[in-house]
């Protein structure tokens, strides 16, 4: 005992002045608990409590009471980031369009547009919408026209006639909830328009930044044609909207996804690459180079003009956070601090918390500073450990640069790979070989000649350069489509349940974050999250929002029997996802066992009925009776099965049944909403 004692004790001073480094973890960790709990407490509540933790703190610090100290330290940041995320939420609450949605005209000025393969997409901040009361009105709507393009712009005051819903929730328990993210963005409806939306009064104003994206899009779609000229427009305005939806599918099955977003790859290259330029010019004046800190002008020129790719690409949410990572690291230069490490990496992580503390649910977020945190701290373990002498010759630097990127990608997939199968249900297979293959490409060629053109894009010398990046990226798309042409080069994942996801971050944390012999105990708990992987929500019947449609799994899951082939196909593709298997492949029939309106699952434990006539009879025969009409008063107790209607607004969440041994378990997927109660 005295041995483990001491071991511990050792471990423990080795990881003295390093809880900066948990900080983001912990506050992480009390925003997600706040964002799961049913009944959430108020941010007023929540801050008194983290300020009474704080002083607890203090005082244990005061009184020489080390244990005291850190447990109150860690229960402060906990309630921090539950109250940080409650006022967060309390600010940005806003009215929603009411259940059922509302049809009319809809009279606003036009924030964004966004212009996609087959639509446009308007941002709509309205002044008028169908018969809503002005105190109702939702702050934005969003709205999709499939017709003609309408000539349109950002800031124009504009009518149109269409449906607007609430934003919708999860399609199946424990999946994305995009009304969250909707909420946050200010969003309260989403519909579609039948009409093009007129002009009632051109904007002087209104937004010249995305005018000037919208130029610049088109400017590089004109030297540039096809895909390619798409995705350069991506890379420098952050509109990804005109790439083709077959090269989105080829980019994101070859382990190339990261390419279509401004994250920190583009904003760490662009500033990288002002920074390296900008030091260059700088130090060929022998004179300014021993007077003046060259090295702190060029991060600062670098910082600079990521600010301006930041304003230019849109200021994207994953572009904000890449810059915030940016900012860091080349602060860190100008108050002559290391540039990259754990440490500036949780700075950075604290203030996108502070600032934006949902952000903690994005897959972005996560998969950013996983990637992130394993590499640094891979790289940092290695470079305590090197004693090998480095080759200085041109192969050696070669062989060097090959084995950088092998290892790099290897790691970021390592770190991202569990992240991107529990949000998306998919895996890239050959992820490494794609980016081993197009990442030299955009990082020595592509990148470098965009930053180039961008600067020459005023006085409109940009053309050849912009031809260098057009026959740069041709070689990227290409390695995608034949990187995921491979065969089996997109495996699908079952559901992952929260509890595998949670274990490996938390692995992830303690072999990253600590110093110490006890983080190989991170390795384990990422094993253990792996073996639970198969222990994630499977379920025999699943049902869709407001039992529009309705899923059995039958034949050991081998196919989906659904109710119509047809109706809500993103749910059915969610579904079929959620079972580990691809929406392209996997046989799909229709129930064939209806009689009069009524069907029945393959087992006959589920029966699907349209109407109450009935409905006790079929009650008796069946575990799981699904109405799809509006319930009333003392249907659930007249009928002897698990029964699921529509409530009195005639709606219901999605859903998913198990058929247990025990009896039937009904789980309803959580939508967010600002105040639960309701």
């Amino acid at each position: 005992m005295r041995w483990l004692a001491g071991e511990v004790q050792t471990c423990a001073d080795a990881e003295a002045g390093r809880f900066i480094l948990l900080a983001p973890w912990i506050m992480g960790a009390g925003i997600l608990c706040w964002l799961g709990l049913a009944a959430r407490p108020p941010w007023s509540l929540l801050a008194a409590a983290s300020g009474v933790a704080a002083l607890g703190w203090l005082i244990g610090l005061q009184k020489g009471r080390v244990v005291l100290a850190l447990v109150c330290r860690a229960l402060a940041l906990f309630g921090g980031g539950m109250a940080l995320i409650a006022l967060r939420t309390a600010m940005v609450d806003a009215p929603t369009v009411p259940l059922g949605g509302v049809t009319g005209e809809l009279v606003g000025t036009l924030e964004r547009v966004e212009w996609r393969e087959d639509d446009q997409r308007y941002t709509i901040a309205p002044e008028r919408l169908a018969s809503l009361d002005g105190d109702v009105l939702p702050r934005r709507v969003r709205i999709v026209w499939r017709g003609d393009p309408a000539a349109v712009a950002p800031g124009d005051r504009v009518a149109l006639r269409m449906h607007v819903d609430r934003p919708p929730g999860p399609v199946l328990p424990g999946g994305y909830d995009f009304s969250r993210h909707m909420y946050f963005l200010g969003i309260g409806g989403s519909g579609y328009a039948f009409e093009p939306p007129r002009i009632l009064e051109r904007s002087g104003r209104g937004a010249p930044i995305e005018a000037l994206r919208e130029k610049i899009a088109d400017r590089v779609q004109r030297r540039i044609d096809g895909p390619a000229g798409a995705l350069t427009a991506a890379l420098i305005t952050g509109k990804r909207e005109r790439i083709p939806e077959d090269t989105v599918h080829a980019l994101r099955d070859a382990g190339l996804a990261h390419l279509l977003a401004i994250s920190g790859l583009h904003m760490g290259l662009v500033c990288g690459f002002v920074f390296w330029a900008a030091r260059y010019l700088l130090t060929r004046s022998e004179r300014l180079t021993l007077a003046m800190p060259v090295k702190k002008w060029a991060a600062a020129i670098a910082l600079l003009s990521g600010a301006i790719y930041l304003a230019l690409s849109g200021a994207a949410w994953s572009a904000q956070r890449a810059y915030i990572m940016a900012a860091v690291m080349f602060g860190a230069i100008l108050f002559d601090r290391q540039g990259l490490s754990l440490r500036n990496v949780a700075v950075a992580a604290l203030i996108i918390l502070v600032w934006r503390p949902e952000a903690i649910a994005s897959p972005g977020f996560q998969m950013s500073f996983a990637a992130v945190a394993l590499l640094i701290a891979s790289y940092a373990a290695l470079e305590e450990r090197r004693v090998v002498h480095r080759d200085g010759t041109r192969t050696g630097r070669v062989i060097r640069s090959l084995g950088g990127l092998f290892s790099t990608s290897l790691l970021a997939g390592l770190a991202t790979g569990p992240f991107a199968a529990f949000h998306f249900g998919r895996v890239a297979t050959f992820g490494l070989l794609g980016n081993m293959l197009a990442m030299p490409v955009v990082t020595i060629a592509v990148m470098p000649a965009l930053v180039l053109a961008m600067f020459l894009m005023p006085i409109g010398l940009d053309g050849p350069v912009l031809l260098l990046v057009g026959a740069g990226l041709r070689v990227v798309i290409s390695i995608a489509q034949w990187t995921s042409s491979l065969p089996g080069a997109v495996r699908f994942i079952p559901q992952i349940g929260v509890l595998s996801i949670l274990l490996f971050s938390v692995g992830l944390m303690v072999l990253t974050m600590l110093r110490a012999r006890w983080r190989l105990g991170g390795l384990i708990m990422m094993a253990c999250a792996a073996l639970l992987v198969p222990s994630g929500p499977h379920a025999d019947v699943f049902i869709s929002r407001d039992l529009r449609n309705v899923a059995v799994v039958s034949d050991g899951r081998a196919e989906l029997a659904v109710l119509s082939a047809r109706r809500d196909r993103f749910s059915v593709e969610a579904w079929i996802q959620a079972l580990g298997q691809d929406p392209e492949t996997m046989p799909l029939h229709e129930l064939s066992n209806c009689d009069e309106g009524s069907c029945f699952g393959p087992e006959g434990q589920v029966a699907i009925v349209p109407g109450r006539e009935g409905l006790r009879a079929v009650c008796a025969r069946v575990d799981v009776v699904i109405l799809r009409a509006r319930s009333l008063p003392g249907d659930v107790e007249r009928c002897a099965a698990v029964l699921i209607a529509r409530d009195e607004n005639g709606r219901h969440p999605a859903a998913s049944v198990r058929l247990e041994s025990s009896g039937v378990r009904v789980q309803l997927a959580q939508q967010f909403v600002s105040k639960p109660s309701r």
